[in-house]
């Protein structure tokens, strides 16, 4: 596994494309566990290239019937996924074993922009393919096994609930990369207190729509809350624990 994550990461830092690599393959190799490689592109041009050079390469394929059809209905309309949600992915499968991420997101048309909207410091790493520099927004000592929230991130500053709501679609993260051996606890913490904001929301909108969905994010962040208190106090989760999380968060 290690060898074909290297093989895919030299391949892509060769492509004459304007984006970046990030992912936990900038971080070493976690042996037992599945590592993504992700690649953001910085406009819709660069994604299709980056697209069409996988998808002519015997090494890269398509597995998951999901990316299939996501596939399938890029090449017959390149801007409708962009247009609707401002955001672009397509999963490919490097050599049936490594799967690579390819991403177009809208307001990440470089490298600062991409990383600063990561939510741990030490994922706040990435590889510009077309300078061949590094960006590194963790602060971190290097070697250092201690996570926090990334302070580049004006997500973890707002009060706004909706942005709190995207925000909290990274929160499953922090249990991966414990299992890889970082302590997250403090990205955790800072996640309820995110949460908060939202449970201590006052409704000031006569809409009827609003306080629905409002009534919504607070039953479900209060659970969300529930398993990430538990987790603290343990930090063991169930699989069926995450996939609570996953549908109350996508929910919200």
């Amino acid at each position: 596994m290690k060898e074909n994550i290297e093989a895919a990461v030299k391949w892509i830092k060769e492509q004459p494309v304007k984006g970046c690599l990030t992912g936990s393959c900038l971080l070493g190799y976690f042996e037992g566990e599945n590592q993504d490689i992700d690649i953001f592109l910085y406009n819709d041009k660069q994604f299709a290239k980056l697209l069409y050079s996988m998808y002519h390469n015997d090494m890269f394929q398509i597995l998951d019937p999901l990316e299939a059809w996501k596939l399938e209905k890029y090449i017959n309309d390149p801007y409708d996924s962009f247009k609707k949600h401002g955001l672009t992915t397509i999963k490919f499968s490097y050599n049936t074993c490594v799967d690579i991420n390819i991403i177009v997101k809208k307001n990440c048309e470089n490298i600062f922009s991409v990383l600063s909207t990561f939510d741990m410091n030490i994922i706040s790493k990435g590889y510009d393919i077309e300078t061949q520099q590094i960006l590194d927004l963790s602060d971190a000592e290097e070697g250092s096994k201690v996570a926090t929230w990334n302070k580049w991130n004006t997500s973890f500053y707002t009060g706004e609930v909706w942005q709190i709501s995207r925000i909290l679609r990274q929160l499953e993260r922090c249990f991966k990369y414990h299992r890889r051996g970082y302590d997250t606890d403090a990205v955790v913490v800072k996640y309820i207190e995110l949460i908060n904001k939202i449970q201590d929301f006052t409704n000031i909108f006569s809409s009827q729509d609003f306080t629905d969905k409002l009534k919504i994010k607070k039953s479900n962040t209060r659970i969300v809350k529930q398993i990430c208190e538990v987790w603290l106090e343990t930090h063991e989760i169930t699989e069926d624990q995450i996939e609570t999380l996953k549908l109350k968060i996508k929910e919200i």
